[in-house]
């Protein structure tokens, strides 16, 4: 009854998890109307790149307009970690007021700002402005489902800083912009549910508007070693939209990503998860209960000395692993990272995380993981206790740092090379003492807290007694080497994940929305049954094979596909952000990108590598206590 059952149930969280990730997400929160006449302000943010993983705050660049008085709105963790350097604007939007053509300044440009307005053109820098929470958005068209004649609006974040001719090699700048704000009318009100930015590049020093409808204006040429007049101006118009009610005006920025593909992968990895789990079944169900019918017989147990295989491992299987202390605390900060996955996963399911919500992704995930230290604690300290230790302090302290200590580190020396770069993605000196703080008085309490309590917790009780004296290991077959047996084990958890990851990867790296937490869930479901079984199967070759040194191997085995996933990183940078503009990259951007890689691949380990661990754990238990030896 329990393989038709779990079934069901797997189908039927499929179907659920289907379906929210198809329909259900909250697209904005907190409707705001404006009256006809009253001032809709416009914010600019940041410059970003989809070749080059540096963002620039708008108003760092030295040929942009700048306001006298900036000011600068309140911006959460999550909006400061991923560059977010939100700033009011001189541009005037009024609801429902058209205007034909205006001047924002006429700006001189150095030399230097000259050449320097080049290279972010070349570079396929986009601008990125915000109305109502909205970005503003390049316009794509597209023929609906049918194949109608019909076409359909998709938005695109952020708009081009200008136009580059690879032939030719020459920037333009775009120094007019014409927005198309589009609205809806609610009784005496409107609300805002699209925001669309055409630029174009006019060359104009004249301080005054240019002739829009001439076509044959000479656009305005940048990069040059020499002093440029350039004079900004901009065009607004409304446009009543009654195809999109504001409770979907996010749906446009959301249709890029074909649905085909994520059912694709998911059909993908279920025949994976499916042929695993029938080799699993045969392996070890008529394998492993051949073996223990015949170690149970009492013509046997005479002769267990001239057995073979994981039989004779009975007295060193349980033996606490070398740099048990160390373990510990790295399989308690696992757990913690597992647990942070989990819980952000659902709250964007439940819509909690959507776009509107600037940010809310990173913001979100730091509170649940410095909530989640009491987790690390309570699983480091009993795992500890069990394996001898005696400082459950020590081993607190341990879980508290072994994890972040590395990753702020690495975050810190980052952090230098893109302070010099002044990039908006280089962390504020507030920032940092702010996670400090938020380490210090949050994560470590909770972290000590757990550890006394797990700690003060009975041991687990193991079925087997430990010998004395350790067996010693066999040499081991080739494919059972360390560095063999980690590749093959993370082939088939890879295999599970690998068109996901790249929806992934597209979303962090060329600021794409990723709202799908659906799809997410449903693969993640399935990784989670394929690392287990991937690491139970590897364990019991391991101990098959004599290998009773199994603890640190179960851990590597479930984090193993880690290492395919900072090579797909690789290849995803040469052949997405490098793809086409060989010539962009320099040591600063590079650097960021396989830094913030190894971080992700990192994460990932530790989530999969404690499901890897605790698969494991509870296999080798389970075997041995059918055994009852005594």
């Amino acid at each position: 009854m329990r393989g038709p059952t779990s079934a069901k149930l797997f189908g039927l969280a499929l179907l659920l998890a289907g379906d929210m990730a198809d329909a259900f997400y909250i697209p904005s929160m907190g409707p705001q109307s404006f009256k006809p006449g009253e001032r809709v302000p416009l914010n600019v943010n940041r410059v970003f790149s989809e070749h080059v993983p540096l963002p620039f705050a708008y108003y760092d660049l030295p040929f942009v307009c700048k306001p006298q008085d900036i000011r600068r709105p309140w911006l959460n963790i999550g909006e400061v970690l991923r560059g977010d350097r939100i700033a009011s604007s001189d541009y005037e939007l009024t609801m429902g007021q058209d205007t034909e053509c205006r001047v924002l300044c006429t700006k001189t440009l150095t030399p230097a700002a000259n050449e320097e307005a080049g290279r972010f053109v070349e570079q396929d820098y986009l601008v990125e402005w915000i109305v109502d929470k909205l970005p503003g958005a390049t316009v794509f068209l597209k023929h609906g489902a049918d194949n109608s004649q019909t076409k359909q609006k998709e938005y695109e974040p952020g708009f081009k800083i200008g136009s580059y001719g690879k032939v030719s090699g020459r920037a333009y700048l775009n120094n007019h912009v014409t927005m198309h704000v589009l609205y809806e009318k609610r009784g005496e009100g409107r609300r805002i549910v699209g925001f669309e930015v055409y630029p174009r590049s006019i060359k104009n020093t004249s301080g005054n508007c240019p002739n829009l409808k001439d076509k044959s204006i000479e656009p305005l040429l940048v990069g040059e070693s020499k002093e440029a007049k350039v004079t900004y101006s901009y065009s607004v118009h409304w446009v009543e939209d009654t195809s999109v009610r504001w409770t979907h005006r996010w749906d446009r920025y959301l249709t890029a990503t074909d649905q085909q593909v994520h059912w694709y992968a998911i059909l993908n990895s279920v025949v994976i998860i499916l042929l695993l789990s029938g080799v699993v079944a045969i392996i070890l169900m008529r394998m492993l209960n051949r073996d223990v019918s015949m170690y149970t017989e009492e013509e046997f147990r005479d002769d267990i000395e001239e057995t073979s295989g994981w039989k004779l491992l009975h007295g060193d299987v349980f033996r606490a692993p070398n740099y048990g202390g160390l373990l510990a605390p790295l399989l308690g900060t696992t757990v913690q990272v597992m647990y942070t996955f989990i819980v952000t996963i659902l709250l964007g399911i439940l819509g909690i995380l959507s776009p509107s919500y600037r940010g809310g992704l990173l913001t979100t995930g730091i509170v649940v993981f410095l909530l989640m230290g009491s987790a690390s604690g309570y699983y480091s300290g009993h795992l500890y206790r069990t394996w001898g230790g005696t400082n459950w302090l020590k081993n607190a302290v341990m879980t508290a740092i072994l994890v972040p200590a590395p990753i702020i580190g690495a975050q810190l020396v980052l952090n230098m090379f893109l302070w010099y770069q002044a990039s908006s993605a280089a962390m504020p000196f507030s920032t940092i003492v702010l996670l400090f703080v938020l380490w210090l008085f949050i994560k470590l309490p909770l972290t000590l807290l757990g550890g006394w309590y797990g700690f003060k917790r009975q041991p687990y009780s193991e079925p087997v007694r430990t010998n004395a004296i350790p067996r010693p290991i066999p040499p081991q077959p080739g494919y059972m080497k360390p560095v063999p047996s980690i590749l093959l084990a993370g082939a088939l958890p890879f295999a599970v994940i690998f068109i996901e990851l790249f929806l992934v990867l597209k979303s962090i790296w060329q600021d794409s929305f990723y709202y799908e937490y659906g799809y997410t869930i449903i693969v993640g479901l399935i990784l989670s049954l394929t690392v287990c079984e991937t690491t139970v199967i590897m364990v019991w070759l391991s101990l098959n094979c004599g290998h009773h040194r199994w603890w640190w191997r179960a851990f590597a085995y479930g984090a193993s596909s880690s290492v395919y996933i900072f090579a797909y990183s690789v290849f995803f940078y040469f052949t997405r952000l490098r793809a086409g503009m060989p010539d962009v990259a320099g040591f600063v951007p590079t650097l960021t990108f396989f830094v913030h890689s190894l971080l992700i691949s990192a994460a990932y380990a530790l989530c999969t590598g404690s499901m890897g661990f605790f698969a494991a754990y509870f296999f080798v238990r389970r075997i041995y206590r059918m055994v009852k030896l005594s």
